[in-house]
């Protein structure tokens, strides 16, 4: 008896032990495993545990998303997943989400989340999809309050705060190229849509690109210059003289908890560059790419992060330059930060012997080694997002059992 009961305790694992395992498994493997007993199918909806696997997930695979061109394809066929070993995959969806296989777009990546834009004939705006390619879960989002038809343009952001513990999308009404009219936000704890005071963004036009992190999403912006405003340095160039005179490049920020605007200026770079709105260490960053004028060829890339807290100049937001890049041989367009990495698309086509690759090189923060990678998907890629596979739900909280 005694070498019975020796025996079967040996099969025995606490219930720690079981967690932290499975917190460790791909998000495919758990939904299985939901079927195992009924103690692993609470652990597995388990809010608490839905985020202890997020985190290890975050820190441990992240992948990056690539967003191709597959015109006439199914949208889930124009996403390809590149793990940590770089290797490449595409993207599954359930065959039941028949609508998906329309034209689409990526609106934002957050925790596993994406926010999709589904384009449709003749309906504007275009409908607003959350979608859990991991789980295959997806949610429709209602029409906006607002009738679109008064108006002609209008940008959306998508993003998370762990202080509301709420994933919200913001979506902006304007006249075709003028500034912010009319602004909603979609909570998905509430399920529902409301209009809030555009506050900070009177006189604003918003960019599409988007970037959310540390509980706000930002855009760049364009600040219509009032014809009051002095002192403004105008050079003799006539398209930079027109361009000054319609406005500023700042960048605004939404936070998600708050639902309030705020204006950012950009760093004093001291020098003409493209910019490319990014995250670093959970926080906003930009991407400088600059080039010399003759050669148009990228000369460094810098990497400025904005920090927050009155500083000894009493401003409340402050840049500061974290990295320059060695000297760059050929034309590299930076895309987002992965890894510890600067990831870039080259800026001018590669081939090889049956037609046109795609590629992607990548550059290490710490060491400045670059390395090379080449996508099998040949159509062009539009878009690179941060991604995490995660059990995070698009529907209705998961409630915890006590």
């Amino acid at each position: 008896m005694k070498q019975t009961a020796m025996d079967s305790s040996v099969f025995f694992l606490p219930h720690e032990i079981i967690r932290n395992i499975l917190k460790r498994l791909p998000v495919k493997s758990l939904i299985r495993f939901q079927c195992v007993c009924k103690d692993w199918k609470n652990l597995i909806q388990n809010p608490s545990f839905i985020a202890d696997h997020l985190q290890q997930s975050t820190h441990q695979n992240p992948s990056l998303l690539l967003e191709c061109n597959g015109i006439n394809i199914p949208l889930p066929w124009r996403l390809n997943l590149m793990d940590c070993g770089l290797q490449v995959r595409g993207v599954q969806n359930s065959t039941s989400n028949h609508y998906l296989r329309n034209n689409a777009s990526i609106v934002g990546s957050c925790n596993g989340l994406l926010c999709l834009e589904i384009y449709q004939f003749n309906q504007s705006p275009h409908s607003l999809s959350l979608w859990n390619p991991a789980t295959t879960e997806v949610r429709h989002v209602p029409k906006t309050i607002t009738d679109f038809d008064d108006f002609d343009d209008g940008v959306t952001g998508f993003g998370f705060s762990p202080i509301v513990n709420d994933y919200k999308i913001v979506r902006t009404f304007a006249d075709f190229y003028s500034d912010v009219i009319e602004v909603e936000v979609f909570s998905l704890n509430r399920g529902t849509w409301k209009a809030i005071d555009i506050g900070n963004l009177k006189g604003v036009k918003l960019n599409s690109e988007t970037i959310t992190a540390n509980g706000a999403i930002f855009w760049s912006w364009v600040n219509l210059v009032d014809e009051k405003k002095e002192n403004i340095d105008f050079h003799e160039d006539e398209d930079y003289i027109q361009e000054a005179e319609y406005g500023v490049d700042v960048i605004v920020s939404f936070d998600i908890a708050k639902e309030v605007f705020t204006v950012i200026p950009w760093p004093e770079l001291g020098y003409d560059v493209d910019v490319k709105l990014t995250v670093y260490e959970n926080k906003l960053a930009i991407l400088c790419d600059t080039w010399e004028d003759e050669a148009e060829i990228p000369f460094v890339i810098d990497l400025w992060v904005l920090y927050e807290g009155t500083c000894a100049s009493g401003e409340t937001w402050s840049w500061t330059k974290r990295y320059t890049s060695s000297p760059l041989s050929c034309r590299l367009v930076p895309a987002t930060i992965w890894r510890n990495e600067i990831v870039y698309v080259p800026g001018s086509k590669e081939h090889d012997d049956e037609g046109r690759i795609n590629v992607l090189y990548m550059m290490n923060l710490t060491t400045n080694e670059v390395k090379r990678s080449v996508i099998p998907n040949r159509d062009s890629i539009l878009g690179i997002y941060n991604y995490v596979e995660s059990l995070v739900s698009v529907g209705n909280n998961y409630i915890e059992e006590s």
